[in-house]
């Protein structure tokens, strides 16, 4: 996997438009002071690991114009810094974990374009 083996302290990892496939490592989740992780405009399919919810510094999660299904993970309410979270184009499922609504620091939630039912939490 493209993340196994980053190394300690990695604080921003952007790896936007490269036709990377395959699924997004559960591992990813012990890059533990990571603060951006731009998986965007990529082949990948699979769920979002709930293990992301882990990365206490995360401030921008951008996972958009992919083909990741399943659901969001009610992991990602845990992310108290997180202030991007751009999942559109995808096909996500379910409904938005009531979680996020405690999020007070999130600007800029996308989620257009996916099979999402239900409201956003406030």
């Amino acid at each position: 996997h493209m993340i196994n083996n980053a190394r300690a302290g990695l604080t921003k990892l952007h790896l936007d438009n490269n036709e990377i496939s395959g699924t997004v490592p559960p591992t990813t989740g012990e890059l533990s002071e990571l603060q951006e992780l731009r998986l965007d405009n990529n082949d990948l399919s699979g769920t979002i690991p709930p293990q992301l919810g882990g990365i206490s510094w995360l401030n921008q999660l951008w996972l958009y114009s992919n083909k990741i299904s399943g659901t969001i993970p009610p992991t990602t309410g845990k992310l108290s810094l997180l202030q991007q979270l751009l999942l559109d184009n995808n096909e996500i499922s379910g409904t938005i974990p009531p979680e996020l609504g405690g999020n007070l620091g999130l600007r800029y939630l996308y989620l257009y374009s996916n099979d999402l039912s239900g409201t956003v939490p406030s």
